[in-house]
């Protein structure tokens, strides 16, 4: 008996081969397995995502990532698929509100005030509430905050519900919350992010993964792939990386200028758009820009319509022909 036979009486690995030659396999035309996310452009550029793969999502705080997040992880549940959340800055509490939120009309919200106070909170009614317990109930599973939040606790936890559940895609927000123990910080957060990646490969699942940004200039308002916070490693070893700007952070005229041209160049009119999804790498279509509007009773996103041939030629005429103005905020 070879031990390749007894690898396999045992449950052992058994050694991989070291080179095929074409055409020892069949020519395969079935498309990859991938999940969208729902956004038509977004998913034309990145492909969708594709399973074995990471995306990482970064932004400037308050820019809407967790937001995102969670509309991703709606639209993912509606191809049917479950899925994992690591929320390490997010209550397990707050995480349901806000997607039952997102997942309800304006007639079915419901504002308290807290005391006598100027401060109202927003809740769902209860109908609503046990509709939504029926769809999503045993759809995601939330990473527990008080277990250990070591890296490999955290794939332990994550490969156990890939193998019962058969979840396929998680949502990390944010790596940084990852506990880390080594001094040599760098070097143990490109171990971490090649965990992932050989997870995800392996596996055949795909993770998305929140990155905050490095310390940046003071009145810079776009991020590049280099303002990802962390060991060079996160950055090479993503499949897709995303930046999500808030227009309204905007303060100088020129970087206004600037991004309403790009948009206008994407078919986008920037007076129509709160947040851009800039796609900064891709092995999918291309880089390029992705426009939304915020819907803040609801607490979610929606793409910007695309304007036509006509209407795009005369806001870029406008733009061309109209003097400096004050920004809209």
């Amino acid at each position: 008996m070879t031990e390749d036979e007894k690898s396999k009486i045992l449950g052992k690995k058994v050694t991989p081969e070291l080179f095929y030659r074409l055409d020892d396999y069949p020519y395969s035309s079935t498309s990859k397995d991938r999940v969208l996310s729902g956004i038509r452009e977004l998913d034309f550029d990145t492909k969708g995502f594709e399973m074995g793969c990471i995306t990482i999502w970064t932004g400037f705080t308050n820019a809407g990532k967790t937001t995102v997040m969670t509309m991703l992880a709606k639209k993912t549940i509606n191809q049917g698929e479950r899925v994992f959340f690591f929320n390490g800055e997010q209550t397990k509490e707050d995480f349901k509100n806000n997607l039952y939120i997102q997942s309800s009309e304006n007639k079915e919200l419901i504002n308290k005030q807290f005391k006598n106070s100027c401060i109202f909170d927003t809740f769902i009614t209860k109908e609503r509430a046990y509709e939504l317990e029926k769809i999503y109930g045993n759809k995601i599973y939330i990473y527990n905050n008080e277990a250990p939040r070591d890296i490999g606790t955290l794939l332990y936890a994550m490969e156990e519900l890939r193998r019962s559940q058969r979840i396929r895609v998680f949502f990390l927000d944010n790596f940084m919350q990852i506990d880390m123990k080594n001094e040599n910080i760098f070097q143990e957060q490109a171990e971490t992010m090649e965990k992932l990646r050989t997870f995800a490969v392996n596996k055949k699942v795909h993770i998305h993964l929140v990155a905050h940004p490095r310390k940046t200039e003071r009145f810079q308002t776009r991020l590049t792939l280099y303002d990802i916070a962390g060991s060079s490693n996160i950055v090479n070893k993503a499949y897709n990386i995303i930046s999500i700007l808030r227009v309204d952070n905007i303060k100088e005229k020129k970087d206004y200028a600037k991004l309403e041209d790009e948009l206008l160049s994407e078919g986008y009119d920037i007076k129509e758009t709160n947040t851009v999804l800039e796609i900064l790498k891709t092995k999918g279509e291309r880089c390029g820009l992705v426009a939304l509007k915020y819907d803040k009773k609801l607490k979610t996103y929606k793409e910007v319509e695309k304007m036509t041939s006509e209407l795009k030629d005369k806001a870029k005429n406008k733009i061309n022909t109209d003097e400096e103005e004050e920004l809209p905020w």
